[in-house]
Order: structure tokens, then sequence, then C-alpha cells
């Protein structure tokens, strides 16, 4: 979020509805190059919305800023590698039609004595501009690229580059001052300091102790490599980075096994296995330094904050969760206006989970027909999967694994048995999830699905009691069967449902 921009309510994400599909995920097709010290990334998005969706995203290790730190300058064959690797680019962006190419360059490039040999032929090659980011520019980006990824931020956003770490403090989800020149340390992955160094530059940063023990958002492809070897050796695995929230005792034995491996561990990218040792050097002096309550790895960084910059007030502040089950459900549902219908009915049931629930079981309803066209004795154990691998953010893992035992009691009508759901959840949250998942249950095989029955249907809150009731035309969806139905809700309902006759 622009800091500039005080009046932005920044503490709630704002859920909107009747908003146009470009408006929630875009209509423009924005091409960004990121040009770091260890790789270069073309990531092309649809974008312009709230949710900016990959349509291409690769990347290439030429590792720029190697032995910058002994020569100060670029090595010509790490460049040689560069400008090939940015030759393909090129060619994948002027045929993809893209509105606009962004190009910026961090760490190494700034850095070098010689980044002209490389600037000039690379912008021939690109037939556009390369920004070079300073260290305040970087750690603002990584920051609101977080802030973008999540709906509640309260910590310190730090990105660990091939050359630099970068570091941004956020205040529910509003960028903090930073002292000058305490923004970047030149400690990336790609330096091979000893921890003395490493723990010395980051205690020269005294801001840090205003953020202690507040959550440490991890950025970065090396130290997501790390979150990544713990999902692959986890027994109840969620094989999703972004949101992955460890405790630091969790973490630092990951850590150790992977310092003792030297990086040699299942999940760990070969590419990336070199520079792990330097990686957790530098995450554990910043744990040291801010005790952080837990480490959060973000799979949204600088090029996402690129794209969250441009955003009007309205757009950036609608909840990404939303944004991005809208987009699926526009795919998915049988008919228009389904997902809406179904929340405006569901709305007095729900009322009663708490808030950060509340808005889950929304996302839920809206999500309600994900496999209607799946074999009808897996719908429940695919709506399941399917949420647990949906490229949505603003969602925890245990809220992700929350909402997919929602979708498979909508079609099952009762709770999974796999160990990911009950391990993962406390005892009050599964009772929560059957309740919300009969009460789809009950209001999709009342009335398939159908809007306009939906919307046919009153349902209203009085006090501990929810009262059903039906126009004359629809009493005949009163039957055996709904009562069935009505009887499996009250099971886990705290309040009374009464049906109202015609």
């Amino acid at each position: 979020m622009r800091p500039d921009d005080k009046d932005r309510r920044m503490a709630t994400a704002v859920e909107l509805t009747s908003f146009q599909p470009e408006t929630l995920y875009g209509d423009k097709k924005v091409g960004l190059v990121d040009i770091g010290s260890s790789s270069i990334r073309l990531v092309i998005y649809r974008a312009g919305g709230r949710l900016p969706h990959p349509q291409f995203n690769e990347r290439e290790v030429c590792r720029l800023g190697a032995g910058l730190g002994e020569t100060g300058q670029l090595d010509p064959d790490r460049i040689a590698h560069a400008l090939e690797t940015l030759s393909r680019f090129s060619i994948i962006a002027r045929f993809s039609n893209l509105d606009r190419l962004d190009v910026f360059a961090t760490e190494a490039v700034r850095k070098a004595s010689n980044q002209a040999d490389f600037i000039k032929p690379a912008e021939a090659l690109l037939g556009c501009g390369i920004r070079i980011l300073d260290g305040v520019e970087e750690a603002r980006y990584a920051a609101l690229g977080v802030i973008s990824g999540f709906v509640e931020v309260d910590g310190v956003a730090a990105d660990l580059g091939g050359g630099s770490l970068e570091l941004q403090p956020i205040r529910h989800s509003q960028l903090m001052p930073v002292p000058k020149g305490e923004s970047s340390l030149p400690i990336g992955h790609l330096n091979p300091l000893e921890t003395k160094t490493v723990r010395g530059a980051v205690a020269r940063l005294g801001w840090l102790d205003d953020f202690r023990g507040r959550n440490l958002y991890a950025v970065g492809g090396t130290w997501r490599a790390i979150a990544t070897a713990f999902s692959t050796q986890s027994k109840k695995r969620l094989d999703i980075v972004h949101g992955m929230t460890l405790t630091i005792p969790k973490l630092e034995l990951m850590m150790e096994r992977i310092d003792e491996a030297n990086g040699e561990v299942d999940g760990i990218p070969p590419a990336r296995r070199s520079s792990m040792r330097q990686a957790i050097k530098v995450l554990r002096c910043l744990i040291d330094a801010l005790e952080p309550e837990a480490v959060v790895f973000s799979g949204y960084g600088a090029r996402e904050g690129i794209l969250y910059e441009q955003l009007d007030a309205t757009n950036a502040d609608i909840d990404p969760l939303i944004a991005g089950v809208r987009e699926y459900a526009g795919m998915w549902q049988r008919y228009d206006g389904m997902g809406d219908a179904l929340m405006d009915v569901m709305e007095p049931f729900i009322s009663f989970l708490p808030k950060p629930m509340h808005r889950l079981a929304r996302s839920c309803a809206l999500l309600a027909d994900l496999s209607w066209l799946d074999f009808p004795d897996y719908r429940g154990s695919l709506s399941a999967e399917k949420i647990l691998g949906l490229s949505v953010v603003g969602i925890t893992h245990p809220e992700r694994i929350w909402m997919a035992a929602v979708l498979y009691i909508r079609y099952h009508g009762r709770f999974p048995d796999r160990g990911l759901f009950r391990g993962k959840l406390t005892r009050k949250e599964r009772q929560m999830a059957s309740y919300t998942g009969l009460v789809l249950r009950m209001l999709m095989n009342l009335t398939g699905g159908l809007p306009r029955l939906l919307g046919g249907i009153s349902a209203d809150r009085e006090k501990r009691s929810i009262y059903l009731s039906f126009p004359d035309d629809m009493r005949g969806l009163i039957t055996p069967l709904f009562k069935r139905r009505v009887d499996a809700v009250a099971r886990f309902s705290p309040a009374k449902i009464i049906v109202r006759q015609p």
C-alpha cells in the first residue's frame, strides 16, 4: 500500500460483490522481467485488477552477482548467459501481445562498476529501458507484494536475493518509515560471509527492536526452498509455500537438517542447494534479532508489489481471497449468480461464525459448484483437492484446509477421514466446518443451485433461532429429504432451525 495514502483502510479487506470480473482480476496483459543477482525471471500477468494471475512464469539461473563482492564487476560469461536468457524472453514477450513490459534490475546490476556492459545490450534486446531499483525501492516493493498477498500483515518483510537482503517494517498492512540507509544490506545468499559479519550487519539496524516479537515474512526463492523442503518431508503435507507459517522450533529443525546436508535435501531445487547454508545463516541472524512469533513464507514479492502499487485505492482494498474465488467460480459454476444467491440465503446461518471464518464460509458458497462436472462419487474428494491446490492468496494454511473440509462435506455430508484435516484443525474448527458444509449441502440439494429458487427462500435470524420461509409456489420443495438435511444441520447448529410452512 502506498505510504502516502494515509486515509486508506487496510486493517480489514473489503469484500465487493458487485464488481465486474475485470475489476477483480484485470483485463490487461503485463510482462515483468526481474533481473536479480541470482536469476532472471519473466512473468506475464493478467493484471489491472486485485488478483494478478500469472499466465507465463519462467526463470533462468544466471548468477549475475556471483563474484561481484571480490571484483566489483559482472563476470563476462555471466553477462553472456543473461543476454541469451533475455533474448529468449524478449521473443516470448513480443509474441504475447503485451499491453506493457516492465523490466527492473536489483543489487548485482546496481553495484557493478561495469553495469553498462550489460544494460546497453540488454535494453537493445528488450526494446525498452531497464529500471535499476535502489535498496529502498526494492524493500518497498517486496513489502507491498507481501501486503497484496495477505489480509492483515504485521511485522517485517525480508527479501533475500543473491546480492542483498531488503527489510521493510509493516504495521497493520501499512509501510512504516525506515531510517536512511537501513533498508538494504549486502548479505545476499551468493555472498560467502561469516556469521559474525552477517550478525554485525543486522545488529546495526536499530529499528528492528521496535518490531521484536512480530511475524517475519520471508520473501525470496532460496528461503522458500526451506518451506518446500519442510512440506516435502511432512507426513501431513500441503504443498503450497505461500502462507506457510512455521514456529521457530520447527523451522530451526528444518534449517539444521538442510545445513548439515549442505543443501542436499529432498525438496530443495538443485540450483538452490549451493546457496542454502548462506541463506540459513542470514535467516538465523534475523530470527535472533527479531525473536519473531513465527516465520511466514510469501510467494508474493517485488513483482507483485509493483503491480499492487498501480492499483487504485478501491481495487487494492478488495479481499484477495474473494477476488480469487470469484474468478474460479466464474469458470465452474453452472448458473450465473448462483454463488451470490447462495451467500445471501446462508448469511443468517453463518452469522454465528467467528469473523475470520465468516469470510471463508462466503468463499465456500462461491465455490459450492466446484465439482459439478466430476463423477458423483468423487466430487467431495476432488473438491477438497482443488481447494488445497487453488491458486488464491489471502488465506492461511489452516484456513485453506478448513475450506477444503467444508466443500468435501457439502458433497458427501460427513467430515473427511484424511489425517491432514483432523490433524490441522481443532475440534471446534471441525465442528464449524461440518456445520457450514451441511448448510451448503442442504441449500444446494433443496434448490439444485438455481439462483431463482435460492432467491425465493427467506432466511431470518431472530436471536438464537433461524426461520426458513417459502412462497406458495415452492411448497413442493419441502420433502422428507429436505427435512433430513435440516436435521443434519441442526446437530451442529448453534441456533434452532424452524421451517415455516407456506
